[in-house]
């Protein structure tokens, strides 16, 4: 996108010798900054090539591959089961929303993304509504059950959404995080990570890390009635702040259950803790490291990792979590 795309002018060398009599001055002529790579989508099944994603996509059925490379510009929407891989090679293939909306809209059928860096969108009231929803998914957006991401080796770092999901958000759909990384992405409402309501989460081998939200909760993942899975994953370094009297709850993790407004639970929050995962250094006004609202659960599976470093508690409020005990 425009604004990140960095064109930086060389700086100009002067070198100077002086001798007895003789002063001279070199001038080192800037070398050219090399554009970013252009787009190139390819599929291989009908061996056809396209300069966008949105083309390789609309022309792709059901199962289909396209293979990335470059920096594609825009947000797609897709709507089947797709594979969007990143071409061999060096370095790493870019989806850039260049801050005009979402970078991909699932709305139908599992996307899965293999080795690609999804960055620049931005979900406002500028932006495509995604099924509906304004302002949430500036990274990825997944809206309805039939819906579902996958993620393999892949990064989705700074996006915002002025409502929630800066970074993806999940609405009723799937999503799956393999070795991937959602990091550097903001909110102004809540969730700068992630967000899913309804959802069924999973991270394996994966990280959360440096997200905020200014005016909410949240700083890293918001599960609201869904069902979040974390293995051997970590969830660092987020925070989420809040202007008085209303407490920014959740700098890792805010788990809650949808209610009804007799207090009885309509669609239960599950929380579930797998192999190392590590909830540490994050930051809230409550529930530094998970927050964990009125009957909403959180379970151990088999967890051999830690809640620690997180501020001002690691738990809001105490949970025994298997054999632990996180609290203050």
């Amino acid at each position: 996108m425009a604004s990140r795309k960095l064109i930086r002018a060389s700086a100009v060398a002067i070198g100077a010798a002086l001798g007895l009599a003789v002063v001279s001055v070199v001038l080192i002529v800037p070398a050219a900054v090399a554009a970013p790579p252009s787009c190139a989508v390819s599929n291989p099944r009908t061996h056809n090539g396209y300069d966008s994603l949105q083309a390789g996509v609309n022309a792709a059925k059901p199962r289909d591959t396209l293979v990335v490379s470059g920096r594609c510009v825009g947000s797609t929407t897709v709507a089947k089961d797709i594979t969007i891989q990143a071409a061999a090679g060096p370095g790493i293939p870019t989806l850039d929303g260049d801050r005009a909306g979402t970078v991909v809209h699932i709305t139908r059928g599992t996307t899965t993304i293999n080795g690609l860096k999804i960055m620049g969108g931005v979900a406002d009231v500028s932006s495509p509504d995604n099924g509906g929803d304004c302002c949430v998914g500036g990274g990825i957006a997944v809206s309805g059950n039939r819906a579902g991401a996958r993620l393999v080796n892949s990064i989705v770092t700074g996006n915002s959404a002025s409502l929630f999901g800066g970074g993806i958000d999940v609405d009723e759909g799937t999503l799956d995080l393999v070795n991937s990384t959602v990091s550097a992405n903001t909110a102004d409402q809540g969730s700068g990570g992630i967000d899913t309501d309804f959802g069924t989460v999973s991270l394996t081998g994966s990280t959360v890390s440096g997200n905020t939200v200014a005016n909410g909760s949240a700083g890293g993942i918001w599960n609201f009635g869904g069902t979040l899975t974390l293995n051997n994953s970590t969830i660092s370094g987020n925070s989420a702040s809040n202007p008085s009297p209303t407490l920014a709850r959740g700098g890792g993790i805010r788990n809650q259950s949808q209610l009804d407004a007799n207090g009885n639970v309509m669609s239960q929050a599950t929380l579930t803790l797998g192999g190392t995962t590590t909830i540490t250094g994050n930051q809230a006004e409550q529930g530094g490291g998970i927050s964990n609202r009125p009957l909403s659960t959180v379970l151990a599976v088999n967890w051999t990792g830690s809640i620690s470093g997180n501020t001002p508690d690691q738990c809001n409020p105490t949970l025994t979590i298997g054999s632990t005990t996180c609290g203050a």
